[in-house]
């Protein structure tokens, strides 16, 4: 297979903060890659350094592309204000075939009628094999299918200006999927999507012909498209040859190894201090030699980091002040549009503990539902009735709760505070070590809390918003694309914080992977007109999937022989293994033995009352000359072995 992409010590940095460091990846033709890591972790720096949008970065190592035509959606795609439509953007794409097809008109008109029209004919039946093989005859077809499949049927005529940033974003997804370049990059495509946008998305990626890399949270997607994950964490990258759900095991398993390396590895750091400090307090001068060989065995260590001392997780929990009825919820024959209704007739209840999840297409209503349930806006006809003592707690994904004047800190203190000064709820001042304890646990640290609301990425402002939503204490949650702009660890937090939480749950969700782990039913709007009926136990096919992955793993297994071959060579491994830890006891001891002679020799040379016995004298320093030579022959040896037996555990983990 041939390299795209190649990158060697690649280090970024953005100001003094480290993004990126010695970061070494290969990307082969074809390969389906999931970036995954923290928010803030350099993933959309990676994309942006391969697809040559450095103006801004200041980054050191090799980086090697070898793609004639790289394509990149961004998260920043939707700033756009071109008057072209959107048809007319999307077939600008086939303008070479639709210049060939002008050309072939004209050629036609100019054959004379019943004169010698050899040459033109011959002409215009080359240009005609050409645009029938670069796909003439689908070229328009294959644009109406993506107009179609990314929900842009009936809107084609409207200018590009005149979209949504989600809209804006759909479409150059879907431009670059018209484009076909030969290295795809993705800075989380799911966002903006309704959940047909993106199983036509899957469907379009799993037949393309080039190599992709995506940067995404969602992981049913990264299930779906993508064959290798590659995890950046505390600055490097980690390449699996798993997809996200066979990548945990694998994650799993190499933090398991790195636990036990760094155990090791500060046994025998250990063990050579002592080693160094007995030589030393000896105060020879042949043990500080030693004494200095063994420090620069330690110097010259890798040290292997702790793996304890990682990131830590934000904690996210949402409390409620009190229980509320068991009837949540009722909506009956609501109706809201502008202009056209957007849905009719509309009616369903929620009682307690439920967790309902809200889907539908883009554009269907429902972001409008959730502010029609929280009283931003009135009905057109029907009503909504909130039951007796429930209070509701609001997360919007537009990030409308948050002053963009104000930074973290300043919004914190206030929402920490607001029962405080407003003399609701259970009254409790919260100060500000407080407040600033609470802004680290969701990653907000040092001057971080004072930087502008309206600075902060969208994945900053999700946790902002999020750690204002736990001081609300509503039974009643409103949740409106939570996980969007979240990394794949906060989501799971997300997840996990939900489904402790003891109230009742609402949300807008197309993170299919969420909306299973919460158990949620759902309420489709695209319906319409939805009766209390309308909601249905959500079943998504992904443990079926799963089961069936097993199944075809264990078919695919090891016959006995290679199991019985295995085994023996395992168990050959161990006894090798259990002779050379033998042979590395065997040397210490021989080792302690011969310092010992050697130090009477010593101290026999150095006695002055011996100084006048001639033969003693000649046969100890003879003796020690001897016993030195055995020393460093032991030393050394005593290092092979310790460095084998670490090539021993690092094959068997």
């Amino acid at each position: 297979m041939a390299t795209v992409v190649e990158i060697k010590n690649l280090s970024c940095e953005f100001g003094t903060v480290k993004v990126l460091e010695d970061v070494n990846m290969t990307v082969f033709t074809g390969d389906r890659i999931g970036v995954i890591g923290d928010n803030g972790s350099g993933k959309t720096t990676l994309l942006n350094i391969i697809s040559g949008r450095t103006d801004d970065l200041s980054f050191m190592g090799h980086v090697a592309v070898n793609a004639a035509k790289i394509g990149m959606l961004s998260q920043r795609t939707g700033e756009d204000d071109r008057e072209i439509s959107v048809y007319d953007d999307y077939i600008s794409v086939f303008s070479d075939l639709i210049a060939l097809e002008e050309e072939i008109a004209s050629l036609e008109k100019a054959l004379p009628e019943g004169g010698d029209a050899g040459m033109l004919s011959e002409k215009i039946s080359k240009n005609y094999e050409t645009f029938v093989a670069k796909g003439g005859l689908t070229y328009k077809t294959r644009v109406s299918g993506m107009l179609i499949g990314l929900g842009f049927e009936g809107l084609s005529h409207l200018p590009v200006k005149s979209l949504s940033g989600g809209q804006k974003l759909r479409l150059a997804l879907g431009k670059l999927l018209l484009e076909s370049p030969e290295l795809l990059l993705l800075d989380e495509p799911t966002n903006h999507l309704d959940t047909e946008s993106i199983e036509f998305l899957e469907e379009s990626l799993k037949s393309y012909r080039g190599t992709v890399i995506a940067v995404s949270h969602d992981r049913y997607f990264l299930d779906k498209v993508t064959t290798k994950t590659l995890l950046i964490e505390d600055g490097n990258g980690t390449l699996y040859n798993a997809p996200y759900t066979k990548y945990i095991p694998l994650r799993e398993q190499d933090i398991e190894y790195k636990k036990r390396l760094y155990a090791k590895q500060q046994k025998e750091i250990a063990h050579i201090n002592d080693v160094i400090a007995t030589q030393r307090r000896w105060n020879q001068e042949h043990n500080y030699v030693t004494a200095e060989n063994w420090q620069k065995k330690l110097d010259r260590m890798e040290i292997v980091d702790d793996p304890s001392t990682s990131s830590s997780d934000i904690t996210i929990n949402f409390e409620t002040l009190e229980r509320g009825g068991d009837e949540v919820l009722s909506v009956k024959d609501l109706e809201f549009g502008y202009g056209v209704p957007l849905f009719k007739d509309l009616s369903f209840d929620v009682r307690r503990g439920d967790r309902l999840v809200i889907t539908g297409r883009n554009g269907g209503g429902k972001s409008t539902l959730l502010k029609l349930i929280v009283g931003l806006l009135t009905p057109d006809k029907g009503s909504i009735k909130i039951g007796a003592g429930i209070t509701i707690s609001y997360y919007s994904q537009d990030f409308a709760e948050l002053n963009l004047d104000a930074n973290p800190f300043e919004e914190t203190f206030e929402a920490a505070n607001y029962d405080y000064y407003n003399g609701g709820g259970l009254p409790k001042f919260r100060g500000i070590t407080s407040c600033r304890n609470a802004l680290a646990a969701f990653g907000f640290k040092g001057d971080d809390v004072f930087k502008s609301n309206n600075l902060l990425s969208g994945g900053e402002k999700a946790r902002l918003a999020l750690l204002k939503l736990t001081y609300k204490k509503g039974n009643l949650l409103l949740l409106d694309e939570p996980t969007n702009h979240l990394d794949i660890r906060t989501c799971e937090i997300l997840e996990s914080a939900v489904s402790r939480f003891q109230g009742t749950v609402i949300c807008v969700s197309h993170d299919r992977y969420f909306v299973e782990k919460i158990n949620a039913k759902t309420l489709n709007l695209d319906r319409f007109t939805v009766s209390g009926s309308g909601m249905s136990e959500f079943v998504s096919g992904r443990d079926t999937m799963l089961s069936a992955g097993i199944s075809s793993n264990r078919a695919a297994g090891d016959k006995p022989s290679d199991s019985k071959e295995a085994f023996l060579k395992a168990k050959e491994d161990r006894a090798a293994a259990k002779k050379l830890q033998k042979k590395i006891s065997s040397l210490e001891s021989e080792i302690k033995t011969v310092e010992e002679e050697l130090s009477e020799c010593k101290r026999i040379l150095s006695d002055p009352a011996l100084a006048s016995d001639f033969q003693l004298i000649a046969e100890n320093y003879a003796k020690q000359d001897e016993l030195q030579q055995r020393l460093d022959s032991l030393e050394f040896e005593y290092l092979e072995a310790v460095e084998q037996s670490e090539l021993q555990d690092s094959a068997e983990t």
